[in-house]
């Protein structure tokens, strides 16, 4: 009960429309990723981002894909708590150069809140004939749409954006927002670095009530390296989510309003069919598997949590 108390403080808390909460926590519900690849890799896939998925973790990296191509992901997060879907489609784009487009759905929610009231509201709510009793019960939830654009700018460079529509449901406030990001990847031999500035623009959300809230920038950035090892290959990554929300005690470093979340992770691919993974996502424990039959990809992945329940997450890929 304590866990499903502190997981929707953090995840829907910052959706009630009052102005004290400012911008803190706001797009947080974005911050739980996509994908059971990455996350088996602790979240480090800004400077990898070749799959998918890349319309969410770096933009720049959708014109890796070479091809058509659907993804897909379900997990039931923190003890079946919560809800987490995620759908992506892209293609490359005919004409001079090399550049793709994608749309991806991620949505985050689930059911069962209870609306209270008391026969006589004047009365303490907590005496023998005046408890609390149910009027209804409403679900909630997060979607987040991305359409995604990205281009190759000589061999070693890419670059990309998103345009992502916000829509949040809780019992019976909603709101809608706008917001856009910015990536970009860079090749360096072994070595690739990779940089995704979300909400660029600072994401608006626009309440039924009147009331409006600020998503605000954040960076994401992060440094790979790949080597062929033993008939496979061999992937190593960190990434570092950088934010300026005045975070302290939920941030693992913290300067003023700028604090700073690490993510270490490694992958090892042999001969293109089987992989494992395992990391560490601001401290926590992951690992995964993966496997590969032609055109046909599925990932599994697992994350330990000190506070909240573990994590389980299934994702598939199939280009065309």
């Amino acid at each position: 009960m304590k866990k499903g108390i502190y997981l929707l403080l953090i995840l829907f808390l910052p959706s009630i429309p009052v102005k004290a909460f400012g911008a803190k926590y706001a797009g947080e519900f974005l911050a739980l990723g996509v994908g059971a690849r990455p996350l088996g890799m602790g979240g480090t896939f800004v400077a990898i981002a070749n799959d998918l998925t890349a319309g969410y973790w770096n933009p720049a990296g959708l014109v890796q894909t070479r091809g058509r191509g659907v993804a897909m992901m379900h997990s039931e997060t923190f003890g079946q708590l919560l809800n987490h879907d995620y759908i992506s489609y892209s293609k490359p784009l005919a004409g001079p150069g090399i550049s793709a487009i994608g749309v991806s759905l991620i949505r985050l929610g689930g059911g069962g809140i209870k609306l209270t009231a008391v026969p006589d509201p004047s009365r303490p709510p907590n005496t023998t004939d005046n408890r609390p009793y149910m009027i209804k019960k409403r679900s909630h939830g997060d979607y987040a749409l991305f359409f995604t654009y990205a281009a190759e700018r000589g061999q070693n460079l890419s670059w990309g954006a998103n345009v992502k529509l916000i829509y949040r449901k809780l019992a019976d406030n909603s709101a809608f927002g706008l917001g856009t990001d910015l990536g970009a990847l860079l090749s360096l031999g072994h070595f690739r670095l990779g940089l995704n500035l979300q909400d660029a623009t600072t994401t608006l959300l626009a309440y039924d009530t009147g009331e409006k809230q600020s998503i605000l920038p954040s960076l994401k950035w992060g440094v790979a390296s790949q080597w062929d090892v033993r008939q496979g290959n061999l992937i190593l990554a960190t990434d570092v989510d950088l934010r300026f929300e005045g975070r302290k005690t939920s941030a693992q470093r913290w300067l003023g309003k700028a604090s700073g979340d690490f993510h270490f992770g490694g992958e090892y691919t042999y001969r293109k069919i089987f992989s494992l993974r395992v990391g560490s996502n601001q401290g926590n424990f992951t690992a995964g598997l993966g496997l590969m039959v032609q055109r046909f990809q599925v990932d599994t992945s697992f994350l330990a949590h000190k506070s909240l329940d573990n994590c389980y997450r299934v994702s598939a890929f199939f280009y065309f």
